[in-house]
């Protein structure tokens, strides 16, 4: 069973073999709210990943105050190898959230929330390299002032660059 997009008119995407199972795409904000939520998660996640390496390292922890985008970009362009690990764990940790969410799941705890879900083209949840994909693409999409996310607002399939990449779609949880 094969999923179709319909017109912007009708945002159902409907299955055109028998029996006929029908899923409403989701759209841009029900979308940004999921993505949100998952910042709300992510967030702490980054924080202990990255004061767990601090510690690992024996490294001093900046305090609250000090904490600001100078330091941020001084670490970012400083070339130690410490400051490469937390830059690489930072990146690290939302590619495996978004990863293994969609791969295990088909949803973010952001987008079961707001009750969507990813999906592939037969309306099963990602495959292990389809999710990759999709949290490959994802990255590509926010890349370019986040074009690819912004797509979603006026593509007729609600579809961003992310999920053209997959084969995937977000529809609304039945």
């Amino acid at each position: 069973m094969a999923l179709v997009a319909t017109s912007a008119l009708e945002p159902s995407i409907e299955s055109a073999s028998t029996p006929k199972t029908s899923f409403r795409a989701a759209g841009f904000f029900r979308r940004a709210t999921a993505t949100v939520l998952d910042l709300f998660l992510l967030i702490p996640l980054l924080v202990v990943s990255s004061l767990g390496l601090r510690a690992a390292l024996q490294l001093p922890v900046p305090k609250l105050g000090e904490l600001s985008p100078d330091i941020l970009l001084a670490n970012l362009f400083d070339g130690s190898v410490t400051n490469e690990a937390l830059l690489g764990i930072s990146a690290l940790v939302p590619f495996f959230y978004f990863w293994t969410s969609y791969m295990i799941w088909g949803q973010t705890p952001g987008k079961r929330l707001v009750r969507i879900m990813v999906v592939d083209v037969y309306g099963d949840r990602p495959s292990v390299l389809r999710a990759l994909l999709r949290t490959i693409g994802y990255g590509l999409s926010v890349l370019p002032f986040s074009l690819g996310v912004l797509w979603i607002g006026f593509d007729r399939e609600k579809r961003g660059l992310h999920d053209w990449l997959a084969g995937t779609y977000v529809v609304l949880k039945p």
